[in-house]
């Protein structure tokens, strides 16, 4: 995943097994990815598995009852299966740590109902983990693991969605890194070519405005191990963390300030 690629794309088809985390603070954003991943798995005759509070089941079907889907339909024939998250939370855990046997009885019992009601297809959205994360990032990881797990014996795409702000200094302190090493893709923004530029503007800052902030830039992205695919701009903020540490929150601080600022003057012009 380079900076050209958007996560609509991403999201529109992913291939059996991917799995892929969207990072979000505004639930309209999550919404909106959970309803381009969810539609198009409809509207392609996949089955579609929701593991979703209540209130963000209701932003998402209010988003895709708007695109016509019938949503009563797709359930009463199985294409649909929505589970409320807190409840599977409070059924898989033993001991506060997410449970091998009770996750394969209700999840992937939930999976293969899916499959067996005949779509070759199924797709998964969950929040369970980031109703776990608020508690242990321990039982998170866990459940990372079985979901994981589940996959290698069924062939489904799976998209994790977490409450956690990109530009939040402490998450990329370790959380964000494990995280992102639990899956295949991850998402961070709702706008790549936006974030690009806030980190081009950023190293530019902390790095100067010559030439040397795109040479520093290639270099570490040539030597950073990615621990999922990743815009490049991502890929260069975790960079600086890896490689010169003590600069990686002024460098985070500076992409923030140009992503919001960017933003801002997104919506003067659009209103002017």
């Amino acid at each position: 995943m380079n900076a050209s690629a958007t996560w609509e794309s991403v999201l529109a088809a992913p291939a059996p097994r991917q799995h892929i985390a969207q990072l979000y603070t505004e639930p309209g954003f999550l919404a909106r990815a959970v309803g381009r991943f969810a539609g198009e798995g409809l509207r392609r005759g996949e089955a579609v598995v929701l593991v979703v509070t209540p209130s963000h089941w209701q932003t998402i079907a209010r988003g895709l009852e708007d695109e016509r889907f019938a949503l009563d339909d797709f359930q009463h024939r199985g294409q649909l299966t929505v589970l409320d998250a807190a409840e599977c939370v409070a059924q898989l855990l033993v001991n506060g740590m997410p449970d091998r046997a009770r996750f394969r009885t209700l999840i992937g019992g939930t999976i293969e109902a899916a499959t067996a009601v005949g779509h070759g297809s199924v797709r998964a959205f969950g929040e369970i983990v980031d109703l776990l994360r608020r508690r242990s990032l321990a039982a998170t990881i866990r459940l990372e693991e079985l979901w994981a797990e589940l996959m290698t014996t069924h062939a489904f795409s799976l998209l994790c969605g977490y409450s956690l702000d990109n530009f939040d200094s402490q998450i990329h302190r370790g959380l964000l890194q494990r995280v992102s090493a639990a899956h295949s893709d991850v998402i961070p923004v709702d706008d790549y070519a936006r974030l690009e530029r806030a980190v081009e503007r950023a190293y530019a800052d902390i790095f100067g405005p010559s030439g040397e902030p795109t040479s520093l830039r290639s270099t570490f992205l040539a030597h950073y191990a990615r621990p999922a695919a990743m815009p490049d701009a991502e890929a260069a903020i975790l960079a600086v963390r890896e490689f010169v540490p003590v600069i990686a929150d002024a460098l985070l601080d500076r992409a923030r300030r140009h992503y919001r600022t960017d933003n801002d003057a997104q919506a003067a012009n659009y209103h002017s």
